[in-house]
């Protein structure tokens, strides 16, 4: 139906067009025949209406899309159950490509598409499109077949459950969207704009000359090479990948083969040009990945439509478990930063609306207490002390009212995100800037005063290990998370894998109740008749935000209170599930 071409090219013509340059240049383009007599979108979807609105399964491969896409002609999204093949096929496996295309020429030997139709169905054939619709078709069905088997089998019943409840939501959120003021961003363009050049112009200083700052070998080279020949004569810390690739194999590397990403530079945060560079990308990152990705440029459209943002939001996206986002990624904005600030100001509630804002609280060092039982740090959850207190205090030996906010902070959090998760003493060093005899120390007491942790990790790796026929962790929710490096050769990869191991429980089943709260909420105001007027627009890490309208704005945010940390939630953690819940105007008023 609407398809604007046939199927054989009949003829060439030239298009002008104009270059960046200015030039005005001739470009050929094919005259296609005139299509067939098709049928009209109205006829086909009234046909399938009674089928998209029954309780028969919807299969597709990322259905939210298509959800969405078939609602706008329905009137109507089409209800549960669903069977998303992508999401199915990630559960089965997260480390391969789960795409239609490289699962269809593994499991079935089936080698389509050469020319990326899907792209742009426009620019083809009539016939090819219509093959190409019959095997996009064909695809889903057969993974459906097979995979509700192997789920069975594999014992991710109610992992694929909850994906699938938690789909509801996702379609909902990507049909509603979030609402963003487009004349902050663009206040916040120009201030950019002007920040950059002043910007620009340190980084001149700093070095003694003029440089591409967008170039890595030129930005390299004055950060690294020796002082008398121009450079800082900086110790180098981190690697490009495939500089450390070259490491590795030990072959002789070029100034393109040390990093200068944001976490390298600010390893020297102290050096006025590495400080003078970072401050540089971190204004060039928020103009250009945010606000003109947002607003749109002269090459680019933008992503907002009738003051909203119509972002997409992605069960499969992580190997934990996590969602990820596109279009745009809001998963990468900055948490706890003045910049991240700025982004999250352009998300602002419509007049007579408000944002619902809900965050766990600590939830990783929760559910790393409730995994390793009893113990200093469960115990402190349940005494209601902070753990980056109980840490501190366990360390140092002190009493919570004897300790300063910097012990808390190195001995406590610093130590917390580290270590807890695999860090080791060079790490803890760098990070809290201490001597590295200090940090050894710091480990060993770490090690004496928690037991219970490092006896959780020595027991989650020993049971992956013996796990066949390759070695797997599971969440909260029965998730799985394949860790094949643990049985292998290779120390870097092997010690890797451990802390993959380890990490994929903790990050994973906070997943596993971030979608659950989700669920809960969404499936509240449908129950409470307010849908119209409360739903999820955001997730972000372990991060909701909902928009609601002011008359039932008290009722909504007890609705998402219970979601998070009802008395169902709490009984599937041993430890205090707590959350923190603000009601704000735009998102960066909630607590950061």
């Amino acid at each position: 139906m609407a398809h604007p071409i046939g199927n054989r090219i009949i003829g060439e013509e030239k298009i002008p067009k104009t270059g960046k340059d200015g030039k005005v240049r001739n470009y050929k383009s094919p005259i296609w025949e005139p299509p067939p007599t098709q049928l009209r979108r109205s006829t086909v979807f009234g046909m399938l209406a009674p089928l998209f609105k029954s309780d028969r399964v919807k299969i597709a491969h990322n259905e939210p899309f298509d959800l969405v896409s078939v609602a706008k002609y329905l009137g109507f999204m089409p209800p549960p159950p669903y069977h998303d093949t992508i999401v199915s096929s990630w559960l089965l496996d997260e480390n391969r490509l789960n795409g239609l295309k490289p699962r269809m020429k593994e499991d079935y030997g089936l080698d389509y598409d050469k020319e990326n139709v899907g792209k742009q169905v426009e620019k083809f054939a009539l016939s090819t499109v219509a093959t190409y619709g019959r095997l996009d078709a064909i695809g889903p069905w057969l993974m459906y077949k097979r995979h509700r088997q192997l789920l069975a089998e594999e014992g991710l019943t109610d992992a694929w459950q909850l994906e699938m409840d938690v789909m509801a939501v996702v379609a909902d959120m990507a049909s509603v969207g979030a609402p963003i003021s487009a004349a902050w961003l663009q206040h916040l363009r120009d201030d950019l704009s002007a920040e950059l050049e002043d910007r620009e112009a340190d980084v001149y200083k700093a070095a003694g000359r003029i440089l591409n700052i967008s170039s890595p070998v030129q930005k390299s080279e004055v950060l690294y090479a020796p002082k008398q020949a121009g450079g800082q004569g900086l110790k180098i810390t981190a690697y490009t990948p495939g500089g450390e690739k070259k490491r590795r194999a030990k072959a002789e590397l070029t100034w393109a083969d040390y990093s200068t990403d944001a976490a390298a530079l600010k390893a020297h945060a102290k050096n006025p040009v590495a400080a003078a560079i970072l401050a540089y990308q971190e204004t060039a990152k928020l103009l250009s990945t945010y606000v003109n990705a947002y607003l749109g440029d002269d090459e680019n459209p933008g992503l907002i439509f009738d003051g909203r943002i119509y972002a997409s939001f992605l069960q499969y996206g992580t190997v934990t478990g996590r969602f990820s986002s596109r279009n745009p990624n809001l998963q990468n904005i900055p948490i706890r930063t003045k910049a991240g600030a700025k982004i999250r100001r352009s998300f602002e509630a419509a007049e007579g609306w408000s944002l619902i804002v809900a965050d766990y609280s600590a939830i990783e060092l929760v559910l790393l207490a409730h995994f390793a039982g009893d113990g200093l740090l469960k115990q402190g959850f349940l005494n209601g002390i902070d753990p980056h207190t109980v840490t501190a205090t366990g360390i140092l030996g002190k009493s919570p009212q004897e300790l300063t906010g910097a012990e808390r902070t190195i001995y406590g959090k610093t130590v917390n995100f580290l270590i807890g998760y695999g860090g080791g003493a060079k790490l803890l060093a760098e990070k809290a800037e201490i001597k590295l005899r200090e940090a050894e120390e710091i480990i060993k007491q770490h090690q004496t005063q928690f037991p219970e942790i490092y006896a959780f990790k020595s027991r989650v790796i020993r049971t992956a290990r013996n796990r066949e026929p390759v070695p797997y962790v599971k969440t909260l929710s029965g998730r799985k998370r394949r860790v094949p490096d643990l049985h292998s050769p290779d120390d870097y990869k092997r010690f890797g894998a451990e802390r993959q191991a380890v990490n994929s429980i903790i990050q994973g089943t906070a997943g596993d109740l971030n979608k659950m709260s989700m669920v809960r909420a969404y499936r509240g105001f449908k129950q409470a008749g307010i849908h119209d007027k409360a739903r999820l627009v955001l997730t972000v890490h372990d991060e909701i935000v909902a928009e609601a309208h002011d008359s039932v704005l008290e009722q909504a945010e007890a609705i998402v209170r219970e979601a998070m940390i009802g008395e169902e939630m709490k009984a599937l953690i041993d430890v205090p599930l707590k959350a923190d819940f603000e009601i704000v105007k735009d998102w960066s008023a909630a607590k950061s």
